[in-house]
């Protein structure tokens, strides 16, 4: 079952096999990065790098940034801030 995210800070500190987060949470925004470099990682860095905009967690940002993250490897489902209560 996926761990629910509700905000930045439930970001740090989460890693998969092969990935881990850089989180700023002073600015809202993130990397997924890999835990170790490599010369794949290196020579091919926009696959191995994913930029987490401000809007991670808006509106159809929200389910997009989810799907990239469970592609990572990542076990989460991210709540969307815009969501109709």
């Amino acid at each position: 079952m996926a761990k629910f995210i509700k905000n930045w800070y439930d970001l740090v500190g989460l890693e998969s096999e092969n990935y881990k987060l850089e989180i700023n949470t002073n600015l809202g925004y993130g990397w997924i990065e890999p835990k170790e470099e490599t010369e794949e990682t290196k020579s091919n860095y926009w696959t191995h790098h994913k930029y987490l905009s401000t809007h991670t967690f808006y509106g159809k940002f929200c389910e997009g940034y989810t799907k990239l993250l469970q592609k990572f490897g990542f076990d989460v489902e991210l709540n969307n801030w815009d969501k109709e209560r």
